[in-house]
């Protein structure tokens, strides 16, 4: 039986996969996209749940080696509470089965305008890559469970190792410069495989005082902050314990008022620019609730979860691993047994949001 766990552990494989096939997975989109590449001012980035904060996590560093200003929207504010729709942007929709109804809409709407296009999915065969003007595959194959991990993963890492490819084009990035983003991205795999086991040998001690909170909030300045949200919907969808993701300084801003002994605050630091202030806020929960922890390169004390970062700019693939081990072990611990297919069947009566079929 194929676990989430053994899903996990095979993320590294399938992220070298997308690092080696980059250039044949990408050629057919650049041969569509021609000249134009140099006309496109921006990129928005077009998806629903896992596609949304996976395309959180990677707009700063696709933002940055591209040189064009970047944007996530969910597909029903594209559709229908967008004003302007900008001629001169690249959209690009990713969708891991490409079911997405309203992802499939908002592609349409923009293809009826004559617009630059691009879905990203699991395969050329779904009904969002057989609808597109280009695709790409995001390169994460058939995961066996509907709480995706891998399609997180592997949307992260396509978008990045895309924005690469556009920004070396463009001359936004140098020969030299992609290399050494190339030789970041190449320590990922084996990184994340080290992160994975750590935090399961870490969960020995620290799962407790998870699985006895009342809530579980995930916080991350930066890139980390897309790895929080997509940690709250994993612990909400797989351990079904109630959680919560916030931008590191957003969520100094009001939620902590609410915090109490009951709210287990998890903070994602990779040590840099905000450390001072993502150490403060582990402090606060540790003294002040008793009901704090760390996980990253920069940590407080013996109950958190140190880890050495190697991939520079993609350490946010590193780390996140960490809140989908969590929502593994945790859902295990608790009983869930995860492979069960749920019954949609009640909640379709009521609405649906993925099908298969032409609409």
């Amino acid at each position: 039986m194929v676990t989430l766990l053994d899903c996990i552990r095979r993320i590294p494989a399938l992220l070298e996969g997308i690092l080696k096939n980059r250039e044949e997975n990408t050629h057919s989109f650049f041969e569509y996209l021609s000249d134009k590449i140099n006309e496109i001012n921006e990129i928005i980035f077009i998806g629903s749940g896992t596609s949304n904060t996976s395309a959180i996590t990677s707009k700063i560093f696709v933002e940055k080696v591209t040189g064009i200003g970047t944007k996530v929207c969910y597909p029903a504010d594209f559709c229908y509470n967008t004003g302007y729709y900008n001629p001169k942007a690249l959209y690009i929709f990713t969708s891991q089965t490409g079911t997405s109804i309203v992802t499939r809409k908002a592609q349409k709407l923009v293809q009826d305008m004559g617009f630059l296009s691009l879905s990203i999915t699991e395969s050329g065969e779904t009904p969002l890559a057989r609808e597109a003007s280009s695709h790409i595959n995001m390169g994460c194959g058939h995961e066996e469970y509907l709480m995706r991990t891998i399609g997180y993963s592997s949307s992260v890492f396509t978008h990045m190792i895309l924005a690469l490819e556009i920004g070396l084009r463009r001359g936004a990035i140098s020969a030299s410069q992609y290399s050494e983003y190339l030789a970041q991205a190449a320590l990922v795999p084996e990184s994340h495989r080290a992160v994975t086991e750590n935090t399961l040998e870490w969960l020995k001690k620290s799962k407790r005082q998870m699985m006895r909170s009342q809530c579980i909030i995930f916080t991350g300045a930066g890139a980390l902050y897309g790895v929080a949200l997509e940690g709250a919907v994993k612990v909400w969808e797989i351990p079904q314990i109630t959680s919560m993701g916030y931008e590191l300084e957003e969520g100094m801003h009001g939620p902590n008022y609410g915090y109490d002994i009951r709210h287990c605050v998890i903070v994602l630091n990779d040590g840099g620019r905000e450390d001072k202030k993502a150490l403060s806020l582990a402090a606060y929960m540790k003294e002040v609730w008793n009901n704090g922890l760390v996980a990253g390169s920069s940590v407080m004390d013996k109950n958190d979860l140190e880890i050495e970062l190697r991939g520079g700019e993609f350490g946010c693939l590193e780390l996140s691993a960490v809140p989908q081990v969590i929502a593994y072990q945790l859902a295990v611990d608790g009983g869930r047994e995860l492979l069960m297919h749920p019954d949609d069947s009640r909640m379709e009566k009521y609405f649906i949001t993925h099908k298969k079929d032409e609409e």
